[in-house]
Order: structure tokens, then C-alpha cells, then sequence
């Protein structure tokens, strides 16, 4: 048929746009942390800031389909990364406190609705039968970046100059923004479904496979906020371990799962088990594992490097399996639910940094990793319990 070519090379597109979104998104994401220190009084802070950040992108999430229905995805996507670019380019710039804070909690906010946009066109190309392998190609371009940004952002770090890093985000980003104004302009918006929000819980809650996916998909994004805000401090301060290292070595390596297998097991999904029995494994690897980097007490950059490698072998399965599983329930013209599921993963970053904060109040740093894993524990009764594809 011959709106299938065009269709594969807008879906190109939209990977290659991902992948530039990616780097720019992936290049300070284990030194931001370090990076607002600087700016505030104490360590746990931090905590609150991105706690923030992710109230104010949960908010503008919830308003998003109404976005899109009125402006389009297109006109809202150029919007939203020109904004991203312009706060980029200010936090270069500026180096008061207030400034500079109030700057990255936006930055953290538009994060979460550019990928929304780029989302939004992976699903318009997208076919029920092939959604296993597109949300795992596409999770793999988007992780490939993720894996290789850490490691030019250690490159460029030689004295705590974080700015270079968002220099070279803000670069990136207008690269992605050229991607998009050039080659979408006739972008064809599905009909957006808008119903009201109590309608959209309420379709969530009768169905017992949405708000099990829904709840482990808040799960992945819990792991990700300890993860990514705690354990570049955690090696860094309390291991020993220089920040350099921790960004071109440890971070890279700990990265390859998700660049190997979500695209092969995606492929799985649609043709031979489904996606229950492997969120299940990768649920109970990423549990145990993550409890186990409390015991590590070593300096090796080797034995660290491999200790999260296996934690995220288990986050890679998860991840791609709730992507393949949810968007084989929903269609493009859901915006509710889509909006829905990335609202709830940005209420995990809400309740990830003030848990974090809170638990290191009462327990050594090092043990925050062992609670993890027990919260991570809690997946274990939706996996066996959701209906799988297969």
C-alpha cells in the first residue's frame, strides 16, 4: 500500500529526532544533581527541588491534551523546544541561586512534555501488530544517546564546568528542533480524545491490565529517580569515586542493557511469550540487585560498573515491556490515557526524591539502595496478575 514507505521514513524521523531529544536529555543527567548543589544550602535539598520540578510537569502533563487538541502536536512540539533551548541557554548564562533554580525546575518540566510530543508521533506511525518492536527500537534510539552523553559530559568536565554540558545540551536540542520544523510541517493530528479526568480514572481503575501496567510503569520511574539523583553522590562522596570516572565509565556500562535488548525483546513480545514473564524477571532482578549495591563497599570502578550493569539488565525487560504491553491497550487518539500513565511517572519523581530525602534522615546513605529493592518488591503480585498479550 502506498502510505506504508512514508509512514517507515516519518517514523525514521521521529527515531532520529528522539535520538538528538535523548542526548541533549542524557548529556547532564547524572551531574545535575551536583550541578543545583552548588546552589543550595544543604544536601537534602535536592531532593526538593526535583520534587519541584516534577509537581510543575505533572500539572502541565495534565493540561497537555487539551494542548495538543487546540494547537496540534506539531506547533506545540517547535513551542515547547524552543522554550527548552532558550533555558538551556540561561543557565549558561546566569549564575545567581534564585536564578538558576527556578531556571532548572523548568528545564526539569519541559523534559517531560518534549518527550510526550516525540511519543505522541511514535504512536501516530505506529501499527497495533508491530508495537512490541517499534516502542523497543524506539526505546533503544532514545537509550543509545542515554548511554553515550554520560561519557562526552565526563570528557567535557574538568573542573566542576558544568555549563559546557549544557552548552552542548542546548546544541542538540536545536538540532532535534531543525529535525521537526523541516520535516513535519504536514503532520496529520488524530482526533484527541479529551474526556473528563474523573472519566479517564475511572476507565483506569475498571480495567485490571491498565492500572497494573500504569502501576509499574510509576514503579520504573521510582528506581530511575533514586538511581539517577543518588547514586553519582553516593559514589562520588561517599565511595570515593571521581565524578569523571563515575560519567565516562560506570554510567556508559551500566547503560549497555538498555541499547542490547529492548529491541530484541520487544521482537519477543509480539511473536513468541508476551510480556508477562519477562517484567516478572526483570522486576525480581532489578529487586535483588539493587539490594545487593548495599553491601559494596569497594573503590573498584569495575565491580560498580558491573553491580548496576545488572541492575539494569532487569530495568531494560521492565522498561521495554510496559511500553509494548501499555500501548497495545491504548490507540493514538487516547491522549488521555497516555497523558494519564506519564503523569503518574512524573508523580514518581514527585514521590521518589521526598521518600529519598526523608528515608536518608533516618538510615545510612549506603541502605537506601537495599529499601529500593523492597519497594521494587512490590511489582511481583501485578506482573502475575495482568493478562498477557501472548
Amino acid at each position: 500500500m502506498p502510505h506504508h514507505p512514508a509512514k517507515k521514513t516519518m517514523l525514521l524521523l521521529v527515531y532520529l529526532a528522539s535520538f538528538l531529544y535523548s542526548f541533549h536529555y542524557a548529556l547532564p543527567l547524572y551531574i545535575e544533581s551536583s550541578f543545583i548543589a552548588q546552589f543550595l544550602s544543604t544536601e537534602e535539598m535536592i531532593g526538593v527541588i526535583f520534587s519541584i520540578a516534577a509537581i510543575i510537569s505533572v500539572v502541565s502533563i495534565f493540561f497537555f491534551p487539551r494542548v495538543l487538541r487546540k494547537f496540534g502536536n506539531y506547533r506545540t512540539t517547535l513551542a515547547i523546544m524552543g522554550l527548552e533551548i532558550a533555558t538551556l541557554l540561561s543557565l549558561v548564562a546566569f549564575s545567581i541561586p534564585l536564578v538558576v533554580v527556578g531556571l532548572f525546575i523548568v528545564h526539569q518540566a519541559l523534559l517531560s512534555l518534549i518527550f510526550l510530543n516525540l511519543d505522541t508521533f511514535v504512536e501516530s506511525y505506529s501499527d497495533n501488530q508491530s508495537t512490541g518492536s517499534i516502542r523497543g527500537v524506539f526505546m533503544t534510539v532514545l537509550n543509545i544517546a542515554i548511554a553515550i552523553a554520560p561519557f562526552l559530559a565526563g570528557l567535557m568536565l574538568t573542573d566542576h564546568d558544568f555549563w559546557k554540558v549544557y552548552l552542548a545540551g542546548a546544541i542538540f536540542m536545536s538540532l532535534c528542533f531543525l529535525v521537526i520544523a523541516k520535516n513535519f510541517k504536514h503532520y496529520i493530528d488524530p482526533q484527541y480524545l479529551v474526556p473528563k479526568f474523573k472519566d479517564t480514572i475511572k476507565t483506569v481503575l475498571k480495567s485490571h491490565d491498565l492500572h497494573s501496567v500504569i502501576f509499574l510503569h510509576f514503579l520504573l520511574a521510582f528506581f530511575f529517580s533514586w538511581m539517577v539523583i543518588y547514586t553519582p553522590i553516593y559514589l562520588n562522596k561517599h565511595i570515593g569515586i571521581p565524578m569523571s570516572d563515575i560519567l565516562s565509565v560506570i554510567i556508559p556500562v551500566a547503560l549497555l542493557p538498555f541499547i542490547f535488548f529492548e529491541a530484541i525483546l520487544g521482537r519477543i513480545a509480539d511473536t513468541k511469550l508476551g510480556e508477562k514473564e519477562i517484567v516478572t524477571m526483570g522486576f525480581l532482578l532489578m529487586a535483588v540487585a539493587t539490594m545487593g549495591l548495599s553491601w559494596i563497599t569497594s573503590t573498584s570502578v569495575v565491580v560498580w560498573a558491573v553491580a548496576l550493569l545488572i541492575t539494569r539488565i532487569g530495568a531494560s525487560a521492565v522498561e521495554s515491556m510496559i511500553e509494548s504491553y501499555f500501548y497495545k491497550k491504548v490507540g493514538p487518539e487516547e491522549i488521555n490515557l497516555v497523558t494519564f500513565m506519564r503523569m503518574v511517572r512524573g508523580s514518581a519523581y514527585i514521590v521518589g526524591p521526598l521518600l529519598g530525602s526523608l528515608v536518608l534522615s533516618f538510615i545510612n546513605f549506603r541502605f537506601l539502595f537495599f529499601t529500593l529493592g523492597i519497594i521494587v518488591l512490590t511489582s511481583i503480585p501485578y506482573t502475575l496478575t495482568i493478562k498477557d498479550t501472548k
